[in-house]
């Protein structure tokens, strides 16, 4: 972790947006309002082995064509987000990608 602090503040300080990254590994440990404020609210709910998974659900069209993807997020311990998994195309999986950017003043 120590090695990696360097690049990051400097990427921070130099001001300049990040790669788009997979949101669903930037989710993991973290508590549900964080998937709450990067997609808006759960469409759906369901209850696997006494755990909750929230879904997200995403559509897209490209050259005439409809696209989806669903993002299922588990709980885990604490009321965290254990994991989360997308599944579906590609083009509408893409819109659960996340952007950091900082800006410097």
């Amino acid at each position: 972790m120590r090695r990696l602090l360097p690049p990051l503040l400097a990427l921070a300080l130099a001001g300049c947006a990040t790669n788009a990254i997979e949101g669903t590994s930037a989710l993991t440990g973290r508590e549900l309002d964080a998937a709450i404020s990067l997609y808006g609210p759960w469409v759906q709910t369901l209850e696997v082995d006494h755990q909750r998974v929230y879904i997200w659900r995403r559509h897209a069209v490209e050259n005439g064509t409809d696209y989806y993807c669903e993002m299922r997020v588990e709980m885990g311990f604490r009321q965290t987000i254990a994991r989360a998994l997308t599944r579906g195309y590609p083009v509408a999986c893409d819109l659960f990608k996340v952007r950091f950017e900082s800006h410097a003043k």
